[in-house]
C-alpha cells in the first residue's frame, strides 16, 4: 500500500503581511493622537454645540412647555467677544439650577441668546391676573438674577412685559399697555432696590397684547402669552450684524422654551 505523503504545515503565526498592516495602523493612530493633543478646543464653542443639541432635543419632550421659543432667542455666534459670550453660558447655567431649586422648570425658562440671556416668566409665577405686583414666588430667582447681573458689570438689562388680548379697564391699569409696562417696571425696580443693579443699565418695555406668542385662542395659549421677558445682553452689536429675526441667525421655532 503506498505510503501518504505527509503534508506540510503552513508556519505558525498571522501572515507575513499583517506585520506591515498592524505597523501602518499603529502608526496612523500615533498621528491623530499627535494631531488631538496639539490642538485647542474652545470650551465656549463646545457649549454652544452642547447647548445647541440640548434645545434642539427639547422641543420633542413633553414635559417641556408652557413658553415657545420666538425669534428673539437665538444660539449666540462664534466670532468675536469670546470672554462676554463664556459669561452668558456660565450665567445660564447658574440660573437654570437656581429655578430648578426653586421648582419652577415648567414656568420660568433660561436660554442663551444671540449677545447674552434671556429669561421667560409665564403667568402666573410672575403675576396675579390684572396684578402689576411681583408675585413673592419670584424673588428667590430673581435675586439670582442681580447677582449674575452684577457679576457683569458692563452688562444691559431689557424687561419686556407682555399680555394677552383680553381687555382690561380700570382705574389703574385703562389697558393691557399700562398693565404691561407696569409690570416690567415693577421687576426693574425689585431688582435696583433688592438686588443692588445699577438702574442706568436697565430699561422697562410695555408691549400690552401685541406680540403674542402663540395664537389668542384658547385659554392655554393667553396662559402662555402673558408673559415676563429679561434679556441680558453681555456682547455689544456691531453696526453690521444683522438684526434680530433674520434668516442668518439661528432660532428653533416650535421647539419647547
Amino acid at each position: 500500500m503506498a505510503r501518504q505523503k505527509k503534508q506540510k504545515e503552513g508556519p505558525k503565526g498571522a501572515p507575513a503581511y499583517m506585520n506591515t498592516w498592524g505597523d501602518m495602523c499603529t502608526l496612523l493612530l500615533c498621528f491623530f493622537v499627535m494631531l488631538l493633543a496639539m490642538s485647542t478646543i474652545d470650551p465656549t464653542k463646545f457649549m454652544v454645540a452642547a447647548s445647541s443639541f440640548q434645545n434642539a432635543f427639547s422641543g420633542v419632550l413633553e414635559s417641556f412647555p408652557t413658553i415657545l421659543i420666538t425669534k428673539d432667542v437665538f444660539i449666540p455666534r462664534l466670532g468675536g467677544q469670546q470672554q462676554n459670550k463664556r459669561m452668558a453660558i456660565e450665567a445660564v447655567t447658574k440660573m437654570r439650577e437656581k429655578v430648578k431649586e426653586e421648582g419652577l422648570e415648567e414656568a420660568i425658562k433660561v436660554q442663551v441668546t444671540e449677545t447674552g440671556i434671556a429669561i421667560k416668566i409665564a403667568d402666573p409665577v410672575g403675576f396675579e391676573s390684572g396684578s402689576a405686583d411681583v408675585n413673592p414666588k419670584l424673588y428667590g430667582v430673581l435675586n439670582d438674577l442681580a447677582n449674575v447681573i452684577n457679576a457683569a458689570p458692563t452688562s444691559q438689562i431689557r424687561v419686556e412685559g407682555h399680555t394677552d388680548n383680553v381687555p382690561i379697564h380700570s382705574a389703574k391699569y385703562p389697558s393691557n399697555w399700562e398693565l404691561s409696562s407696569a409690570r416690567a417696571l415693577n421687576v426693574v425696580r425689585y431688582m435696583a432696590n433688592s438686588g443692588d443693579v445699577d438702574p442706568s443699565r436697565m430699561s422697562a418695555i410695555g408691549y400690552g397684547e401685541y406680540r403674542p406668542i402663540a395664537p389668542n385662542t384658547t385659554p392655554e395659549n393667553r396662559k402662555t402669552n402673558r408673559r415676563i421677558e429679561v434679556y441680558v445682553d453681555y456682547v455689544q452689536k456691531k453696526d453690521g450684524d444683522m438684526p434680530k429675526g433674520s434668516d442668518e441667525s439661528y432660532s428653533e421655532p416650535g421647539a419647547g422654551y
